[in-house]
């Protein structure tokens, strides 16, 4: 091809395409611009024009014909315009004449030429005259337009300005196509909606349904609306029967139409009136002032109903559930992937079924037998299915939604009812276990696992013997199993324990029970006290510490799979720290023990022993829990723990000998008390940290008590403010559709509310199971149980308003509130119960304190300088030990005096104030407690008795003790005031009448051991060998007391005062039982009986020692007795108030829901 001619089209192709790329940006920001304009219009007018949508429809259809013709003519139509080279090039010329033709002539005679012409077959070769002349032609016409810019002359004029433009316009109109869309569909529809919902333009009187074909029994609402916004009455007037009356061209007012007044609605000129129950035709026309409507019929046909409802269900194979049957409810209750039959038996012969899932799914249901109707189902998701039937006449039913509610599978729940804490029986005793297990679809597995010392466990089958039952199909099921575990056919012997736990499981999840000890123990326990653990259950000693442990580690073994490696590890650590610090305590009195050994005869020696094995086995137990080993721990620490039951054992058959005066020397009498003092020392120290760690859990229990109460407190006010808004809307006469959409709306909230409730039901369940003490645990799961049954009750409210019941919603949700309400009234019962635990155990504490100060004040002052040196250090110790407690009491009583100050925030007006009063007398407390100085007086003993300076030592631990009895005193005072319920006050009297009787106990135990030691010390001198007398398990002495053993003067004394103590204490108790007259007279008849041993007293007779305790002790315990049985009885009583509650089971809930509609109706 001719390079010449290429050369000159190349370049008129490059201004062809500058001229449409040009004209191509114009248009593209012309039509983008106008699209932005086109938005902006429906965006500013639309509010402005909402009173006049024709307005605005017109002007939004002129904004988009005047887009459209721009888009057409300024990008469409450019585009489709090809222009040809010879046409560039004769525009290039108008553009530049001096070209004469030139260029336009080289490209009209360049495309003429035949291609044969323009290819040089040989470079060489000479070429005809035209083609010389063509070439001369093409090359003329480049030499002149070399300096011409074709993509410069052809494109259009400010080429830039819309290049510039149409780039921002593209930027602009994403933006506003991607980001406006959402809000643009927005806005057209909230035009649309007030289009829709803009007043009607009437001609005339117009009444709707009009002519209507209803189901019988259904309620008919009539509207009319009328032009004339000044019209204030509308009468309806109505007739009976298949034919109307006859009433020529105006209907008249006669004796054949009944009149009524239709009601007057929000909106001018409209009026409604409704119908209820039509059973007959009936025929209706309104008259506003003289304009008349039509006469309508409406005409009630039979519709067919659901007479039977069945459902079957399919359980996964996961849930390992048999199939089950429920016939009647309706509602769906099972886990997800559950596979359901339902089937439908009418009233009526079936033309049509159809069931409906939500508002989306819709599956036609199979006819069988003209009445019955089935259809199949998978449960899935929360939601509600509807079933219309359709009978031969073409009437539906009322459509009734049945809700599906998927219900998780949860693990099964159990609670030991007998004993349900550890236990002390002896070696032939037959100890019964009662259990309670739930589950929502049943159990596969139940067993319990026992295991005797450090012998492998063994499992025993208990679900085949176990009692089955289900009250409501959408309730759990209920398992009840007791078992019998007959100690002397298991061969244990006294300082043997046996260990035992439950474990069920379903298809799904297992769960278990915590772990439980039974020490046996011997048979002379029954008739002396211990002195080292107080029966094993009141502080916590060397055996309870080690099972502290193993129970920890086990609990952590089990929890292995849910925790992480670090937590695991973590956990171990601090049980290998725990185990190592007990190991060292009794490795301590193990050798402390043995120095004494040859002095204390051969039980020392097995205490030793005891307490060195034991020592042993947990040194072995350390490094496996700080590896983690936890199952391989366990072992050492079981046998560690037996070998401190045997020395457990043998310290109390020690006691015993020393109480029976099997003592043979002073030496070893000494020797005894001081290995006594040395293992209560070590106890105290245990004892130390594990009521710090009891605070620690017990503070964290509060204080998710009190967000529990508070989130209680919340659900009662919103289930109130709900149940207002439902009394409301029955109250109010509302049209349909706004009535419809209120109850939609409440529907949403009492939903979210129940949510809320079922989330709260599983964090005070979680509660429960992190709560160690049992009695706690049983607290909670009542909790846990009101606060279900709430929820449930909610649910009902929720499906009720589903269904537009608001009769029925609204006494379920009045159900749901009292049930709240009561829950609240629980909690904060319990907190103050708590508040009430914490203050009694901080006024024993100070009182075990104070007895401690005056114990070893008393040591001091008889032994004094005579002592040695370890017994110095030994005393400056103990002296340092009881100041720590005194700090940490010091402590405990701000705790409790901020938690009663925080709760009188919460409370009602009057309990608040009670509240604030006692903030107020603890902080009058905590003052004193500094005023006087007692931890320094504490710290000056201790320093005194390490320079050997004992009156002052003694001076000053006298006057700690007594300021410690003080403070005991006035906290008794301020436990009084906590005392609210009638339950409550009889409990704080019994705890109080517990404490005196136990005090009383104690004393006489002590003078009796006193007069006993001084006795046989004396009989030992004059080489005489005596039996003391034998004493009762508490404290008093037996039967063969002598009947000369009379009181001395000084003993008198000393009674007369504890006598006079006991009356102080006993006129407190007024104030909890004077409104009850049985408990007055039993109070009188005490109060009696301790004023006539006064002035028995006061009269010199020298009683003897069992009278003193038929007149003191013995009628403390019958009254004692007589609170506690009272207690009882009232605290049953609420139980069975509380039965009223319980919801209706399924086969009478119809009848109660028809009963409500009827007093609705009537209302």
């Amino acid at each position: 091809m001719n390079t010449l001619y290429k050369h000159l089209e190349n370049d008129l192709t490059l201004g062809l395409q500058a001229w449409r790329r040009s004209r191509l940006q114009r248009g593209l920001a012309i039509s983008l611009l106008g699209l932005v304009c086109l938005f902006a219009l429906v965006f500013l007018a639309a509010p402005a024009l909402m009173t006049f949508p024709a307005l605005w429809w017109l002007l939004l259809g002129v904004g988009a014909l005047g887009w459209i013709a721009l888009t057409a003519q300024y990008l469409i139509l450019p585009l489709r315009h090809r222009p040809n080279l010879a046409q560039i090039a004769r525009h290039i010329e108008e553009r530049n004449p001096d070209l004469e033709d030139r260029l336009a002539t080289a490209v009209e005679f360049g495309r003429q030429a035949p291609a044969s012409s323009l290819v040089k077959k040989n470079v060489d070769e000479p070429q005809p005259n035209a083609n010389a002349l063509l070439q001369r032609l093409l090359q003329d016409a480049i030499n002149n337009t070399t300096k011409i810019d074709f993509p410069e002359q052809l494109q259009i004029r400010f080429a830039r300005l819309w290049r510039t433009l149409a780039a921002m316009a593209t930027v602009l109109a994403i933006v506003v196509i991607f980001g406006g869309s959402g809000a643009l569909r927005q806005r057209l529809q909230q035009f649309y909606t007030a289009v829709q919902n803009a007043p009607k333009i009437l001609r005339g009187l117009e009444v709707s349904p009009g002519d209507a074909r209803i189901r019988r029994g259904e309620t008919v609402e009539i509207v009319a609306q009328t032009p004339e916004a000044s019209a204030t009455k509308a009468s309806i007037y109505f007739a009976t029967g298949s034919r109307a009356p006859v009433t020529g061209n105006k209907p008249p007012q006669e004796a054949a139409w009944a009149a009524n007044d239709m009601e007057s609605t929000t909106q001018l000129g409209k009026f409604l009136y409704r119908f209820f129950e039509v059973r007959d035709t009936l025929h209706y026309y309104v008259r506003v002032g003289d304009e008349f409507s039509p006469i309508y019929s409406i005409v009630p046909l039979e519709a067919p109903e659901i007479k039977d409802i069945r459902l079957m269900y399919h359980f996964p194979a996961a849930i390992g559930s048999a199939s089950r049957r429920e016939t009647g409810s309706g509602d769906v209750y099972a886990p997800a992937g559950t596979g359901v039959d339902l089937e439908i038996v009418a009233s009526q012969r079936l033309s049509r079924a159809e069931w409906q899932l939500g508002e989306n799914l819709t599956k036609p249901m199979q006819i069988f037998a003209d009445t019955l109707a089935r259809v199949s189902f998978a449960v899935e998701k929360e939601g509600y299915y509807v079933v219309r039937l359709t009978n031969t006449d073409g009437m539906s039913n009322t459509s009734v939604e049945y809700f599906v509610h998927v219900m998780p599978d949860e693990a099964p729940q159990i609670t030991i009812e007998r004993p349900g804490r550890d236990a002390r029986p002896t070696m032939l005793e037959e100890m019964p276990v009662a259990v309670h297990v739930s589950d929502d679809y049943g159990l596969k597995q139940f067993e319990l696992v026992y295991s005797i010392n450090d012998q492998p466990a063994v499992r025993e089958d208990l679900l085949a013997a176990m009692k089955r039952e289900r009250n409501n199909p959408n309730r759990r099921l209920n398992y009840h199993g007791e078992r019998m575990l007959f100690l002397e056919d298991l061969g244990v012997q006294p300082g043997d324990f046996i260990s035992y736990y439950f474990e069920a499981a379903d298809a799904k999840q297992n769960a278990g029970t915590d772990l439980y000890f039974l020490e046996v123990r011997p048979f002379d326990e029954e008739f002396y006290r211990s002195l080292s653990q107080g029966g094993g259950e009141s502080s916590p000693g060397l055996a309870v510490s080690q099972k502290e442990i193993i129970t920890a580690t086990w609990k952590l073994e089990r929890a292995r799979q849910k925790l992480s490696d670090e937590e695991v590890k973590k956990s171990s650590k601090a049980l290998a720290e725990t185990q190592a610090s007990l190991q060292e305590s009794v490795l301590r009195i193990a050798q402390a023990a043995g120095t004494r050994g040859n002095v204390g005869g051969e039980e020392s020696r097995k205490i030793t022993e005891y307490l060195e094995q034991a020592a042993g086995v947990m040194q072995e137990a350390v490094p496996l829990l700080e590896e983690a080993k936890l199952a391989e721990a366990l072992d050492p620490e079981r046998r560690a723990y037996q070998f401190l039951l045997k020395a457990d054992a043998e310290m109390r058959r020690r006691e015993l000998a020393m109480n029976s005066g099997q003592a043979s020397s002073f030496g070893q009498l000494q020797s005894s008390e001081e290995f006594s003092r040395l293992f209560q020392d070590e106890l105290n120290k245990i004892q130390s940290k594990y009521e710090t760690l009891q605070n620690q859990q017990q503070q964290q229990q509060e204080t998710q008590l009190n967000e529990a109460l508070q989130k209680v407190k919340e659900l009662a006010q919103r289930q109130e403010r709900l149940n207002e808004l439902n009394r409301s809307m029955q109250r109010e006469n509302q049209l349909a559709e706004e009535k419809k959409r209120q109850i939609e709306r409440l529907r949403r909230q009492q939903e979210e509310l129940n949510r809320e409730a079922q989330n709260l039901a599983r964090q005070i369940q979680q509660l429960g199971q992190s709560s160690g003490a049992n009695q706690q645990s049983l607290r909670t799961a009542e909790l846990e149980e009101n606060l279900r049954q709430a929820a449930d009750d909610m649910k009902r409210t929720t499906d009720n308003l589903r269904r537009e019941n608001l009769a029925n919603a609204g006494a379920e949700g009045n159900r749901a509130l009292d049930r709240l309400r009561r829950l609240e009234e629980q909690l904060q019962q319990q907190r103050s119960s708590s508040l009430r635990e914490n203050l009694t155990q901080l006024r024993d504490d100070v009182q075990r304190l104070a007895e401690a100060q005056s114990q070893l004040s008393d040591e001091l002052q008889r032994q004094g300088s005579a002592s040695g040196a370890e017994q110095k250090q030994q005393w400056g110790e103990r002296q340092q030990e009881l100041q720590r407690r005194a700090d940490r009491a010091r402590e405990d009583l701000e705790k409790t005096r901020q938690a009663a100050a925080n709760s009188s925030n919460e409370e009602q007006p009057e309990k608040a104030r009670e509240k604030r009063q006692l903030a107020q007398d603890l902080r009058k407390l905590a003052q004193e407690f500094d005023q006087r100085r007692i931890s320094e007086r504490m710290l000056e003993a201790g320093d005194a008795i390490q320079q050997e300076k004992f009156d002052e030592a003694g001076r000053a631990q006298r006057e700690a003790a007594q300021n410690l009895k003080r403070l005991e005193a006035k906290l008794g005072e301020s436990l009084s005031q906590l005392a609210e319920a009638p339950e409550e006050k009889l409990d704080a009297a019994l705890q109080e009448t517990q404490r005196l009787r136990r005090d009383l106990e104690e004393s006489w135990r002590e003078r009796s051991e006193s007069n006993s030691s001084e006795q046989q010390q004396g009989e030992n001198r004059s080489g005489q060998q005596n039996q003391n007398p034998q004493f009762a398990p508490n404290g008093s002495p037996s039967d063969v007391t002598p009947s000369d053993q009379r009181l001395r003067p000084e003993e008198m004394n000393w009674w007369s005062e504890q006598a006079w103590q006991g009356i102080r204490d006993l006129e407190k108790l007024n104030q909890f039982i004077r409104a009850d007259s049985a408990l007055a007279d039993d109070y009188a008849r005490l109060m009696q009986s301790y004023r006539g041993v006064v002035r028995t007293f006061r009269g010199g007779d020298p009683l003897r020692r069992d009278q003193i305790e038929k007149q003191l002790l013995d009628p403390l315990r019958r009254f004692e007795a007589e609170l506690a049985t009272r207690l009882a009885v009232l605290q049953n009583q609420q139980q069975m108030l509380t039965a009223r509650d319980e919801p209706v089971p399924a086969q009478y809930r119809e009848m109660v829901d028809k009963y409500f509609e009827m007093l609705s109706k009537k209302r």
